[in-house]
């Protein structure tokens, strides 16, 4: 697992303790998103409910909340439950047009690999890629 920073690695190693679901995938993606901002960090309990054990929803819509922790929030929400807005036109904003144009997209993969562990596996090669010889590349100069 890849961490941003030492703040987002302790946030989450953190969150799944005090949440008591350390081998559960929905949580850890959850937890792992929502560690990546400063902002979201420090507003967790706006976004998650540790006694209902539960995410809070009316979190999306906090005055915090900037055009990247939205994003954030909502791939976080949509791994943790399928949620994808209270409304059909709201839809588009959960897709990976909208969410993926920031420059989290790398930790982004990462939380979909925690929520779907089973089927984030290295693709084995058994194959070689073709490289041409050298006189070819020598015959395509001249």
């Amino acid at each position: 697992m890849v961490f941003k920073d030492l703040a987002h690695e302790q946030f989450y190693e953190g969150n799944v303790i005090r949440a008591e679901r350390q081998h559960d995938p929905y949580r850890s993606a959850l937890f792992y998103l929502l560690g990546l901002t400063e902002d979201t960090r420090r507003h967790i309990n706006d976004l998650y409910d540790f006694r209902e054990d539960s995410i809070r929803l009316e979190g999306l819509n906090n005055g915090w909340q900037t055009g990247t922790t939205v994003r954030l929030t909502r791939l976080a929400f949509n791994l943790y439950s399928g949620y994808t807005g209270e409304h059909e036109e709201e839809t588009h904003s959960f897709s990976p047009y909208y969410l993926f144009d920031n420059g989290l997209m790398p930790y982004f993969f990462e939380g979909i690999k925690l929520r779907y562990p089973a089927y984030a596996v290295d693709i084995k090669r058994d194959w070689l890629p073709f490289v041409p010889d050298k006189d070819i590349y020598d015959e395509l100069e001249q």
